[in-house]
């Protein structure tokens, strides 16, 4: 109860629950992100016995966002309270938002519990494929329903991936992944030849026909309450291609240790069917935007290290590179990035 914020989270949580009380509040370990979670242990009213606080950091963009000024002016509400409103609405399941005081920078949210989807797929009893394959099924529905919204209101609506945002999330892995994580200076031939590389890769993915995107669905932006998953860390939803959120599900990190190659295509397979759509996935997008996603990532476990001084992500580094490799090995592009890839980053 030492923290800071103690008072205005003991507000919200009696402006919810009257007569309830906080009675401890904990840290919650976090991820990548700016953010800070706590939870609330709360007695009294018809209060639940916890609920988790979030402390916002910042605007509530993404740092490309930022840069690459997408907002004229900044949003007139919160992303996250934007996004979880259109989630809710399409049945995607979010946690619960109990109150919210902008002004001391907190929300009060239901808690999903701990329990992370990577933990949950490991002891699946089904295996792993019966895991993801709910996984897969609230993706399909977020595609779907958020794709056909009649409410077009969202922030979500107003940005896309596009082929400046690829290009800055490759120019982002270049600067943090090669120039400053390995401290490796390129010169104008190198960095010419990744340029080439950089803007087929770009132009190619921003060519695809988007769906409403979470921008990061993965293991551990997912969490299981009740062995049904739960969508978190939302706020940076977009319009993307399909194969985008396929690609942070399946490769993230190291979820290649436990969806293999064989099981990647039987999931894609499945995603299609879910979707009703047999040709909803094109399979070279989808290793290309695996590819990106791998790079994108490079740099930001570096940009992390480095910049946030947070070294802890860095472990995830040798399987992404394998990922990296994997994929590079699968599509064709014109450039260096093929030739120069495996030299600053030699297998193991």
């Amino acid at each position: 109860m030492r923290d800071r914020l103690a008072p205005a989270i003991e507000n919200l949580v009696r402006r919810c629950w009257p007569g309830a009380g906080v009675t401890a509040l904990t840290h919650l370990a976090g991820d990548f992100s700016a953010r800070r979670y706590l939870r609330a242990r709360v007695a009294g009213g018809s209060a639940p016995p916890t609920a988790v606080v979030m402390v916002l950091a910042g605007s509530g963009l993404p740092l490309s966002s930022e840069e690459l000024a997408i907002f004229p002016e900044p949003p007139r509400e919160l992303p996250f309270l934007d996004v979880h409103r259109l989630l809710a609405a399409i049945g995607v399941p979010v946690p619960a938002v109990y109150a919210t005081d902008l002004d001391a920078g907190v929300l009060l949210l239901e808690d999903a519990g701990d329990l992370l989807f990577w933990d949950w797929a490991r002891a699946h009893p089904g295996g792993a494929e019966a895991a993801y394959r709910r996984a897969v099924d609230v993706l399909a529905r977020l595609h779907t329903r958020g794709t056909a919204s009649p409410d077009r209101t969202s922030i979500a609506f107003r940005q896309r991936f596009d082929a400046r945002l690829y290009r800055w999330e490759l120019e982002h892995f270049q600067e943090w992944g090669i120039e400053r994580g390995l401290g490796r200076t390129l010169d104008a031939a190198a960095r010419a030849g990744l340029d080439e590389s950089f803007a087929a890769m770009s132009a190619e993915l921003a060519a695809a026909d988007v769906v409403l995107s979470h921008r990061d669905f993965h293991s551990w932006n997912l969490l299981v309450h009740d062995d049904a998953p739960v969508v978190i860390d939302f706020q940076d939803a977009l319009l993307a291609a399909a194969e985008y959120d396929l690609a942070s599900l399946l490769t993230d990190r190291v979820t290649p240790r436990l969806v293999d190659a064989a099981l990647e295509d039987r999931l894609l397979d499945y995603y299609a069917a879910a979707r009703g759509a047999p040709g909803a996935i094109d399979r070279r997008r989808y290793r290309l935007t695996a590819l990106h996603r791998a790079l994108k990532v490079i740099g930001r476990l570096h940009y992390i290290a480095i910049e946030k001084g947070k070294p802890g992500p860095l472990a995830f580094l040798p399987d992404v590179v394998a990922t990296a490799q994997r994929y590079l090995a699968q599509v064709d592009l014109p450039g260096t990035l093929a030739r120069d890839f495996p030299r600053l980053w030699p297998r193991r």
